[in-house]
This record gives C-alpha cells, structure tokens and sequence, in this order.
C-alpha cells in the first residue's frame, strides 16, 4: 500500500525538457490558496502559509466561506486574504478556481502563480524555475502521504499522483485568449483548460514535489471520504476507485 517518499516521486516521469534562462530579471511569484475551513490547529493551514512565504513574493488565500476564522488566521499570517461570498466550491468548484486564478494572476503582475491547497505542502524551491521564459508552467508530483510523512499510499489509484508530475506553477500572461474553464463540480483543474495550447510543461527536478497532507490522519481520512461520498454522483469512475478506497488501509 504504501511506499517511502523519497522512492516513489524519483520514479516520476521527466520526458520534457527542462530549459532555464539565464541573465532574466527576477519575476513575482504569487501562492495562491484556496480554503475552507481550516483554522483548527489539526488543520495545516498554518504551516502550508508559512512554507509558501519561503519562497513568495505574496501569498493569496481565498477564503472559500469558512465559518471557523480561517480568513482571520491567514491575515494574521500576513497574507492577501479574498473571501467568496458564493457558496461552498466543493461539489461546484470551477467558479472558485476561476476567481483564485484570477486574483492571483492580477497580484503576479506578469509574473508567476503557485496554485495549492491548504493541505499542501511544497518540497524543494520553486523560485529557480521562474527564472525560465522557455515554458508557460511548470509541473511536478504528488505524494498523499500516509500515517507519517515519510510514507506514501501508491496502491491503485494512488499510484497516478507520486508517478506523473502536473502543472501547478503557472505564468497567467503568457495565455492571450481569454481563459476557458472546465464546467466540472469537482476536480476542474487549477488552470483554464485552454491553458495547454501554450505547449507542454516543464518538468521540474527531482526533489521538487508535494506533500498531500489530506490523508495523513485517519479522522481526515474519514472525513474526506464523507466528503466525497456527498457529490458521488459527479466523480469518474477513476475517480470512484479512489474515493471508496480512501478507507481501505
């Protein structure tokens, strides 16, 4: 079921090529977040804040209706807090993202946006790869760790996300059209889906990747689950294995 973090993310795929520009001046990069309810201490709001202000210029939270004074932690953090007055994304997410991409990408100036979630926290410096003009995005993996941070779920469906990087830092500017987002409740994307036409990803180095804290403890876990369970009727069928496995181990 599981398998150690440093293994299984050196097995990522890394066929594009990776290209860095020298001698360009230093760009922003904006984190941007979206969150809900995550002011708990249990929750990772916090420190997923803090590791992003490492390497941030600015750090975005939109607050996704929280009732609990998660906006209030993030300002208190220092951060660019937004809060949505629509209602929760989850089960109609794409709204949400669109308004996070959008407000980030303003912030940037020009520059680069970081897209995660509050219960994402980034290994390796994202900041060197702003440093490139040759790609629009960069991508990396995902590792949903499992009881300790030092082990990674890869059975099944959980094998996709520490194997294949994804794009999660963006250059909003370089996308001229007007951005085209999915109409998906859930799991739309963190980019316009036309954002593709700009070619594909650079792949960043080995010891970039996420560490998904989602699973990390079994109340979450069961709490995702329900979760999930709520908007059923939405998911894949890929995305079906992976929701009725969340309790299996």
């Amino acid at each position: 079921v599981g398998g150690g973090i440093a293994g299984i993310v050196g097995c990522a795929i890394s066929t594009r090529e990776r290209v860095v520009d020298a001698g360009c001046a230093v760009t922003r990069l904006v984190s941007a977040i979206l969150a809900r309810n995550e002011a708990d201490e249990s929750r990772y709001l916090r420190r997923v804040i803090k590791r992003c202000q490492e390497f941030s210029d600015a750090v975005l939270v939109l607050d996704d209706g929280s009732t609990d004074g998660t906006a209030q932690v993030a300002r208190d953090l220092g951060c660019v807090v937004a809060e949505r007055s629509a209602d929760s994304a989850w089960g109609a997410e794409a709204p949400a993202r669109r308004e996070l991409w959008e407000r980030a990408a303003t912030l940037a100036d020009g520059g680069w946006v970081l897209i995660c979630d509050a219960d994402m926290v980034l290994r390796g410096d994202p900041r060197t790869l702003t440093d490139s003009w040759a790609v629009a995005s960069w991508a990396w993996p995902l590792a949903d760790v499992w009881n300790d941070e030092s082990t990674a779920r890869v059975d099944g469906p959980w094998g996709f996300g520490p194997r294949i990087p994804r794009p999660w830092l963006f250059r909003p500017s370089a996308l001229q059209a007007a951005p085209v987002w999915s109409s998906r409740g859930v799991h739309c994307g963190h980019a316009p889906e036309n954002f593709a036409v700009l070619g594909p990803s650079g792949v960043a180095p080995d010891d970039t990747y996420w560490l998904h804290l989602a699973y990390l403890k079994p109340e979450h876990r069961v709490a995702k689950h329900a979760q999930y369970m709520r908007i059923a009727g939405q998911l894949s069928e890929f995305e079906r294995a992976h929701a009725a496995s969340i309790l299996d181990a």
